[in-house]
């Protein structure tokens, strides 16, 4: 039995994931299906991205992921499927699963071309249904990820800098807002040992114009309630936290945007 996730912004109020089920236990009965999300917020590639690449390292080294943010759909940009070393990702080649694939060991990328590959006839609106999860189901019953089509020699990804620390400075990126309204930057662990400070010491977070100030800590319980801090979050990375408060609201930042932090 192959285990096979699903991640999308269609929601559950309509039966576009039914449907996409459906495709794959019509080619695999015994398939294993799971969703990691499917409350992505619409178009927003950049959350798909961070829940794919924080919840994928977590499955069988076998799976396959079908990631579905896709507001390119129907237009140039290519079908593919990602073979990792601890995993297989399947859907639109717009940035979602590079960081994801990353993760997981990327060996090979290939386009979805051959037609048996895909259903008859292709919805142009809705290739989450007609080529990646009729791609998954073939690949979950003993197909392999090379025979889909031509190999693919650059992957798209998220436009993204690495964090930098200059001297006093972290200039950094937001990765994602969770539904807490954590801000989680693409600063990960190893980089957050790097940094000179203390815990209980001070920072000022600068976003475009605003300077706001936060406290450096272990856990949101040493947080005062509605203040500001800066933690080393679950998934790895670090993040700027209110507790039992909104720092997305406090900051009035999105994904990709960029912040400094100041010693």
């Amino acid at each position: 039995m192959r285990v096979v996730t699903l991640l999308s912004d269609f929601g559950l109020g309509d039966g576009y994931v039914a449907q996409m089920k459906g495709t794959i236990l019509g080619l695999c009965p015994n398939a294993v299906i799971t969703d990691i999300s499917h409350d992505v917020e619409r178009h927003n590639i950049p959350m798909g991205s961070f829940i794919l690449e924080t919840s994928a390292p977590y499955f069988p080294e076998d799976t396959i992921h079908v990631a579905v943010v896709d507001p390119g759909v129907g237009s140039a940009r290519k079908a593919i499927v990602i073979e990792c070393n601890a995993g297989l990702f399947i859907g639109p080649d717009n940035g979602l699963m590079a960081r994801a694939s990353e993760k997981l060991g990327l060996k090979s990328v290939y386009e979805i071309r051959e037609k048996q590959f895909q259903r008859n006839p292709v919805s142009p609106t809705f290739h989450g249904r007609d080529v990646f999860a009729h791609v998954a189901g073939l690949i979950a019953s003993g197909r392999r990820p090379e025979e889909v089509g031509p190999r693919v020699s650059k992957l798209e990804t998220l436009d993204l800098s690495s964090p930098k620390l200059i001297g006093d400075k972290l200039v950094c990126q937001v990765l994602h807002v969770d539904v807490f309204g954590n801000v989680i930057t693409n600063v990960e662990e190893n980089m957050i040992g790097k940094l000179p400070k203390k815990f209980g010491e001070g920072f000022e977070i600068r976003s475009g114009a605003r300077k706001l100030q936060a406290r450096y800590a272990r856990s949101y319980h040493e947080i005062e309630k509605g203040s500001l801090a800066v933690l080393l979050g679950s998934q790895g990375f670090l993040e700027i936290a209110i507790r039992e408060g909104s720092a997305r609201d406090r900051l009035k930042v999105k994904p990709l945007e960029k912040l400094e932090l100041r010693f």
